[in-house]
């Protein structure tokens, strides 16, 4: 039986917020079983908290917030993608601002973090969702599909009129070992005409090439260069994993994603989540279930 998990002491990392401009703390505090994951606007005098649940999400373009229809926590994604990836089930993240900080792109800096403090296992099975039928959306270019599965498997695929990016697709089995060394260092990444607009436009206030990966019509703007050369759709998949996670609990399935994002992705769980799609299970009644169903398919 596997055991829920949270981080072994407090976690925090600094950065500079891309839409605020300004300098924000972010603190993983340790909870204990089944309270699953809680954000707090810790800035506040009041410090209100929002437990992590699909109706409090709302999918931007490039980015994702949780409210409580007061108050808000934009580009909660890439945080919930590294928390999704090390499997940790319960934590208090306390926020010292409005959003939680890029720091470079990717998750890396977090996991690395994270895994500094360690984990402590809790006295409870986890808790996971299973898929109880397929589900297809498409919406303009970008199609998602889910099928039942024993574990989470993502297969994306991307496509940009780039000759450094093209076509890339990427194939990624869930565990925390797989996260950590195929995923976690893949960058998010912008067109720099793109950016400049948003800058004049006052939309982001921050943010720098150490942020993301970021390219012009001839090639990448950045020193360090690609950390891989399929950085781009790996980060998709980052993407992915943290908007999954966005359910409160991990999510047994096989994924397929082609050229998709945050509001795809988005819409397509809350429409699955209003239909019934999914079952909450612990890792002890997953295990019979799996069983029951190998026995009844060789019998």
């Amino acid at each position: 039986m596997e055991y829920q998990k949270t981080v072994a002491g407090i976690v925090f990392f600094e950065g500079e917020g891309i839409y605020s401009g300004k300098e924000i703390r972010v603190e993983l505090h340790p909870l204990r079983e089944n309270e699953g994951i809680i954000f707090e606007r810790a800035d506040l005098a009041h410090r209100p908290r929002i437990k992590l649940s699909l109706d409090k999400v709302v999918a931007l373009d490039g980015a994702v917030l949780i409210t409580d229809g007061k108050w808000e926590i934009t580009l909660i994604e890439h945080l919930l993608s590294a928390l999704h990836g090390l499997e940790i089930d319960n934590v208090l993240v306390k926020v010292f601002g409005s959003e939680i900080p890029l720091l470079d792109g990717s998750t890396f800096k977090i996991v690395r973090k994270i895994q500094e403090k360690g984990y402590l296992f809790l006295p409870a099975p986890r808790k996971r969702l299973i898929l109880k039928r397929p589900f297809e959306m498409v919406n303009g270019i970008g199609k998602i599909s889910l099928s039942p599965a024993s574990r989470l498997k993502i297969f994306a695929s991307i496509h940009f009129d780039h000759p450094l990016i093209g076509e890339q697709s990427f194939e990624f089995i869930s565990s925390p070992w797989n996260y950590i060394r195929e995923i976690s260092f893949a960058r998010t990444f912008g067109f720099k005409e793109i950016l400049e607009e948003r800058k004049k436009q006052g939309i982001l206030k921050g943010g720098t090439l150490s942020n993301a990966i970021v390219i012009d019509k001839e090639g990448i703007l950045n020193e360090e260069g690609l950390r891989s050369r399929d950085e781009f759709v790996r980060h998709k998949i980052l993407d992915i994993l943290g908007d999954l996670f966005t359910l409160g609990l991990p999510l047994l399935a096989e994924v397929k994603a082609c050229s998709t994002g945050h509001k795809l992705h988005i819409e397509a769980l809350k429409n699955m989540f209003k239909a019934g799609y999914f079952e909450e299970v612990e890792t002890r009644a997953l295990a019979f279930l799996w069983i029951s169903k190998r026995k009844r398919s060789i019998s």
